[in-house]
C-alpha cells in the first residue's frame, strides 16, 4: 500500500531514506510527452508554453513520480517571432520584416539552427564577452511565465518538480565552438580556453537555477551528454568536468534544493568519482552501453541515489512483457538499503508506446514495496 505522495517519496529516496515503494522516473523530454498526450512534438516548437503542458499531461498520464520543465524563449520571443511550416521544416520568421532566421531539428531535440551561425567563440577575450544573464533578468524576460503554471500544478499534484539546466561542460563548448571535434581537441590543445569556456557555461546555467528555485522546484538537474567515459577519459572529466559539476551542486546545495546529474553512456570508469562532486543523485545507468543497476549499486549505492536503468530499446520496441521483465530486474537491484528510483537509461524515444511505460510503473509498484511500509 501507498502512503506517500510522489514527491515526499522522491525526497524520502533523494534524503537516502526509506520510501513506501522504490519511485518511478523515467527521463521524459518534450518530443515524448507530446507524443503521449496525442500531439505532435511540432506542437510544442511552434508554441514552447504547450510543450511544458505536455510535460506535465505526460507525467500524470504515465503517474511518474516527478516531472522536469525548461526554461522558455521569453515574453519577447511569442511578440517578435513566428514558427512556420515550410518544404517540411520548421523555419522561425521575423514577424516584422518577415526575414527567415533559422530552422528547428524536429527529427532531434527541437535544436534551432540560425541561417546564419554566428562565429566560433574561439578567444579568450570573445569567451569573456559572452553575457551571463542573473537571475531577475530571466525571471524579467519571461523565460519562466510557461514552465511556473506548470510547476505551481505539479506541485498541487503531489509530484516532485525538477528543473533543467544542464549544458555545464562540454556540451557547451560545442554550442561556442560550433563542432565537437573542435571542441574535444580543446581539452588538450588549449585548456585555458576550455576552462574559460567551462566556467561562463557554469555561471550561466547558476543563473538559471537560481531563477527556476525562486519558483519553486525541488531539484535542479545538470549535466551533459558527451561528459562520460563513452566519449573522454577519466582524467580529461577529473581536470575540466568535475569542478564544475562540484560548483554546481555547491551552490544548488547552498540554496536549499536536490542536484542530481544525468550520464550518458558508459560510465563504469567514472563512477567512483560521482559521489565526490556532492550530487544528490546520478541518473542514466545504460545497459546498451555496458552498465547495470546491481553493479552500479555494488559500486557506489551507498553513498549516492541511483536512478534509471531500463534500456531506451526496450521500451522503444520490446513488448510490456519485456519492459516489465526488466524493470522488475532493475527495481530488485536497486531496491536494497533505498537510494534507487526506477527510470530510463536516457531520453524516453519520442514513438515509446504509453503502455510500455505503463508497465514499467507496475513492476515498481508491484516490486519496489519496503517492508516496513507493507
Amino acid at each position: 500500500m501507498e502512503t506517500m505522495t510522489s514527491r515526499e517519496r522522491m525526497i524520502s529516496v533523494m534524503r537516502g531514506e526509506l520510501p513506501d515503494r522504490v519511485p518511478f522516473f523515467p527521463t521524459i523530454y518534450t518530443d515524448y510527452a507530446c507524443a503521449a498526450c496525442g500531439h505532435a512534438f511540432e506542437d510544442a516548437i511552434v508554441n514552447p508554453a504547450f510543450g511544458a503542458q505536455c510535460m506535465l499531461g505526460a507525467a500524470r498520464r504515465n503517474r511518474t513520480d516527478a516531472v522536469r520543465f525548461r526554461l522558455g524563449p521569453g515574453t519577447a520571443w511569442y511578440a517578435e517571432k513566428a514558427v512556420v511550416a515550410c518544404d517540411g521544416r520548421l523555419l522561425q520568421i521575423d514577424r516584422k520584416t518577415g526575414v527567415r532566421e533559422g530552422r528547428f531539428d524536429v527529427e532531434g531535440g527541437g535544436a534551432f539552427h540560425p541561417e546564419e551561425p554566428p562565429a566560433p567563440c574561439d578567444t579568450l577575450a570573445a569567451v569573456r564577452a559572452l553575457p551571463v544573464p542573473s537571475a531577475a533578468e530571466y525571471l524579467q524576460r519571461g523565460c519562466l511565465q510557461d514552465a511556473q503554471p506548470c510547476i505551481q500544478a505539479a506541485r498541487r499534484d503531489g509530484l516532485f518538480t525538477v528543473a533543467m539546466c544542464s549544458g555545464q561542460t562540454i556540451n557547451f563548448m560545442v554550442a561556442q565552438l560550433g563542432d565537437t571535434a573542435t571542441a574535444l581537441m580543446y581539452l588538450i590543445d588549449n585548456p585555458a580556453l576550455a576552462r574559460e569556456l567551462i566556467a561562463k557555461a557554469v555561471a550561466i546555467t547558476l543563473e538559471q537555477t537560481k531563477a527556476f528555485i525562486q519558483t519553486g522546484v525541488d531539484c535542479v538537474y545538470i549535466g551533459d551528454s558527451y561528459a562520460s567515459a563513452s566519449v573522454i577519459s577519466p582524467d580529461i572529466y577529473e581536470q575540466f568536468c568535475a569542478p564544475a559539476y562540484r560548483e554546481m551542486a555547491r551552490e544548488i546545495h547552498r540554496q536549499g534544493v536536490f542536484c542530481y546529474k544525468h550520464c550518458c553512456g558508459n560510465y563504469n570508469p567514472l563512477l567512483e568519482r560521482l559521489p565526490q562532486i556532492g550530487i544528490d543523485a546520478m541518473d542514466g545507468i545504460d545497459p546498451t552501453s555496458g552498465m547495470s543497476v546491481l553493479e552500479t549499486k555494488r559500486r557506489i549505492g551507498a553513498h549516492l541515489t541511483l536512478m534509471g536503468g531500463i534500456s531506451c530499446l526496450t521500451l522503444l520496441k520490446g513488448t510490456p512483457d519485456e519492459v516489465y521483465a526488466e524493470a522488475r530486474q532493475c527495481v530488485l537491484a536497486g531496491k536494497p538499503g533505498g537510494r534507487y528510483a526506477l527510470g530510463s537509461a536516457c531520453a524516453v524515444p519520442r514513438h515509446t508506446p504509453p503502455a510500455n511505460l505503463d508497465a514499467a510503473r507496475q513492476a515498481a509498484v508491484d516490486h519496489g514495496q519496503y517492508a516496513q511500509n507493507a
